[in-house]
């Protein structure tokens, strides 16, 4: 029988991105899904197929998995018994109930596993790794009995046509916290091919919040007041451009100075986001996805708000992200209810509000008048 890994989530990131990954190395994957409907629809079939695109372009077949519910207790229990680790793709809302299914699983798996449990967190959710190990132990896990390990997922994945079938972008890697890995050290952890363990996960996380992340709701903010429903349309658009290429310079900048990151390495990795992800019509993110949760996005370690006070530690211009805040204080999606609460709070205590509230900027500091002389701009 295969070894195994268990993934709590089975959507875009744990289906395209991990299982793929786990697949290529000859891996089972056993997946922890609540969506029922998803959940039949991948067990009715006998594969689903990853569209490759970007750097390189392939198609990738993953096949050999199983589907389980939350329901299924025992066999939940039975899995984490013999996985070589677990992973979560979940969502950072979610971590809880994640917590309370693993706590009871484990229970009854103990006394089979030789070894603790490594959880990899592949949640795009600020100290995720925190909030699942509190979980755990606020639920009952002895803390001898698991590692919640960081990562740093640097792929695009979106779903197909079918909704089963994914499209991923190719050539970036993926990194874990190899200092928190309970157990081996070091690339042979697990033998996935793939995987990359680091002893600084910090300054790579921070690297995809500041540019990846930043640049995105930058095309996503700007492209929302143009109308675009793409990234790959906004950034077609000069002055938005523009914009994005003043944050990204600014964050390598801050990057360089705050972590030690390479300049050069950075420049190469601001051109891929630049010319080959942000415009990719093959991933079509869109500025609905991409804007969406506006309230968690402008949180104080978030983003773009994390962004500027890292900014102002180092003394650097804090205006191409305080541009970025003013526009995305004007997001307004009738589906999504963080934004509806946005303008709820705006209308009725100002923008000056969320500054202080959310963002944590303080009403004497520079960014917090440059955010509002944005927020102006864009009304």
């Amino acid at each position: 029988m295969k070894d195994s890994v268990v993934i709590f989530g089975a959507g875009a990131v744990g289906r395209g991105f991990i299982a793929r990954l786990l697949a290529a190395s000859g891996l089972m994957t056993v997946f922890v899904e609540t969506d029922v409907q998803l959940t039949r629809r991948l067990n009715e079939v006998d594969d689903y197929i990853v569209h490759v695109t970007g750097v390189e372009k392939k198609d990738c077949h993953v096949s050999g998995y199983k589907v389980l519910t939350p329901e299924q207790g025992g066999e939940i229990s039975q899995a984490l018994a013999n996985c070589l680790f677990m992973a979560t793709a979940v969502g950072g809302r979610n971590l809880k109930t994640v917590a309370r299914i693993v706590t009871s699983g484990l229970a009854g798996a103990l006394k089979s596993r030789a070894k603790p449990l490594n959880i990899l967190l592949c949640e795009n959710w600020p100290d995720a790794e925190k909030v699942l190990a509190e979980a755990l132990l606020e639920a009952g896990c002895d803390e001898e009995n698991f590692a919640c390990v960081r990562c740093s997922v640097e792929r695009m994945v979106r779903r197909g046509e079918n909704g089963i079938d994914l499209i991923a972008e190719g050539g970036q890697a993926f990194y874990v916290d190899r200092r928190a890995w309970k157990g081996e050290r070091g690339g042979d952890v697990c033998g996935v091919e793939g995987f990359t363990f680091t002893d600084n996960i910090e300054a790579i996380y921070a690297r995809k919040l500041f540019t990846s992340n930043a640049g995105g709701a930058a095309l996503a903010y700007f492209g929302y007041l143009s109308g675009c429903r793409f990234l790959y349309e906004a950034i077609e658009i000069a002055e938005i451009r523009k914009n994005l290429t003043g944050l990204l310079n600014i964050a390598k900048k801050c990057l360089v100075k705050s972590y030690g990151l390479d300049d050069a390495g950075l420049e190469r990795h601001l051109d891929e986001l630049m010319n080959l992800r942000f415009p990719n019509r093959d991933l079509a993110d869109t500025i609905q996805r991409v804007a969406r949760n506006p309230l968690r996005k402008l949180g104080s370690k978030e983003r773009l708000a994390g962004l500027v006070h890292l900014l102002q530690n180092h003394a650097l211009s804090t205006e191409p992200v305080s541009r970025v805040i003013g526009a995305a204080l004007h997001y307004r999606d009738p589906a999504d209810a963080e934004s509806l609460e946005l303008g709820r709070i705006i209308a009725q205590q100002g923008a000056g509000a969320i500054l202080k509230d959310v963002c944590g900027f303080e009403r004497q500091e520079r960014c917090f008048e440059e955010c509002l002389e944005f927020y102006d701009y864009y009304s």
